[in-house]
């Protein structure tokens, strides 16, 4: 059998009428209507089908070959000549439109409706594109950047993969309940982490090396290379002499680290030598600046005059117009220290060890001696924190007397407790 009577043969099983070499040509010789089909070759009403010979008129093309316009192949109820795809009884003009990358209600477009927000991604898989998992935001879809949002913008299954460097499970951007990551470069660090003294906010709240802390740096051999003298001080036997027995003394004791005075809680024991006639006194004190070379501005105020800042002053020398010393007393200390409060005191010249405890909160200011409460929340009028350094100071001015310290305990209960 020769190839023409083998493609007669295929046709009429088909119950497809074979065309001869005319048919493609009207009685008079001159090409017939071609009639179109969808652009897949399917057949039914659009453009041409290349996948076709000519038709002759009252043909059309379905999936490559010529049929009747009457065909309905999937029998549908949808003639061939008005169906898109004669081989699918679900695709037909009047059809629901399903996402499924197909047209099937053939009006020339492709899951219409499929595509709220408009990114040319519909929410099926179609041509082996992913589909849109979110379609109501047109900067989501399979292959948009991954942004650090909380959202699966490129539609892998992952949110915001590549942006946990250190997999330390925080990114650096909030992720549902978790804060972000203020370094996705160090594991160590992230919200919650533990905070230590190492110039860093390890657990990401803004403050750097917020450790609360009780200071209690040794006096004693070896001595805490923190602290430092200054004046006529110096440091023997685990105390600090801030004067000797001389006149025009004044001497410091610092603890060499800058802070900010807003919150804190200091005590120390002090000893003052049992003489008749005093010398200035004493101070505790919290002054601008990281100086820690330097003394107050003359024996007689203290050891604290002209710092600046504030001090609390254990007054053993009885001046004109001054009540009966000794008296504890709130100064600023300007070069001629304010007194701002004082109150008298039992006496503490008679070289006994005496307790001292100052507590700043909220500009408000406490002092305990020996347990008791002499000074109680006194505010500050137009206090603000400031940075500096805190200590001890003493004078003697033109009288005599040794003025001693030990067992010095600083806490700052708001953090400020790293020491590098």
């Amino acid at each position: 059998m020769n190839r023409a009577n083998v493609s007669g043969l295929v046709l009429a099983l088909l119950g497809v009428t074979a065309l001869t070499p005319s048919c493609a040509k009207g009685e008079d010789g001159t090409t017939a209507e071609v009639s179109t089909t969808t652009p897949d070759g399917d057949g039914g009403a659009g453009s041409p089908d290349a996948s076709c010979p000519p038709c002759g008129a009252g043909q059309t093309c379905s999936s490559g070959v010529c049929v009747s316009v009457d065909t309905d192949a999937d029998g549908d109820g949808v003639k061939a000549s008005k169906d898109c795809d004669d081989h699918d009884p679900t695709i037909h003009p009047g059809a629901a439109e399903l996402c499924n990358g197909k047209d099937d209600n053939c009006d020339g477009k492709i899951d219409e409706g499929f595509d709220a927000d408009g990114d040319g991604t519909p929410v099926c898989a179609v041509g082996g594109k992913p589909a849109d998992c979110d379609d109501k935001d047109p900067a989501v879809h399979p292959g948009a950047p991954e942004t650090c949002n909380g959202k699966d913008d490129d539609c892998d299954g992952l949110i915001d993969d590549g942006f946990d460097k250190d997999n330390d499970g925080y990114y650096s951007c909030p992720h549902g309940t978790l804060a972000a990551d203020c370094d996705d470069a160090n594991a160590s660090i992230h919200p919650g982490g533990t905070e230590i003294c190492n110039g860093k906010d390890d657990d990401c709240n803004g403050k750097v090396d917020e450790l609360p802390a009780n200071l209690t740096g040794s006096l004693a051999a070896p001595v805490n290379s923190h602290w430092s003298v200054a004046g006529n001080a110096s440091i023997v036997n685990g105390w600090a002499q801030l004067t000797q027995d001389l006149p025009d003394q004044s001497g410091a004791l610092w603890w060499n680290a800058p802070y900010t005075f807003d919150t804190f809680d200091v005590s120390a024991t002090f000893w003052i030598q049992n003489k008749v006639n005093g010398a200035d006194g004493m101070t505790f004190a919290w002054v601008p600046g990281n100086a820690v070379n330097v003394v107050g501005n003359g024996a007689s105020t203290f050891g604290v005059g002209g710092l600046g800042g504030y001090a609390v002053v254990i007054d053993t020398f009885l001046n004109v117009n001054e009540p009966s010393v000794p008296f504890l007393a709130l100064v600023q200390a300007a070069a001629v220290p304010v007194t701002l409060s004082r109150v008298t005191i039992p006496n503490v010249r008679d070289s006994a060890n005496h307790r001292l405890r100052v507590r700043l909160e909220a500009s408000k200011l406490s002092v305990w001696l020996d347990g008791i409460n002499y000074l109680f929340e006194f505010p500050i009028a137009g206090y603000a924190p400031f940075s500096g350094r805190w200590g001890f100071t003493g004078g003697t001015g033109g009288a005599s007397e040794a003025h001693w310290l030990t067992d010095v305990s600083m806490s700052f209960p708001n953090g400020q407790g790293c020491v590098p």
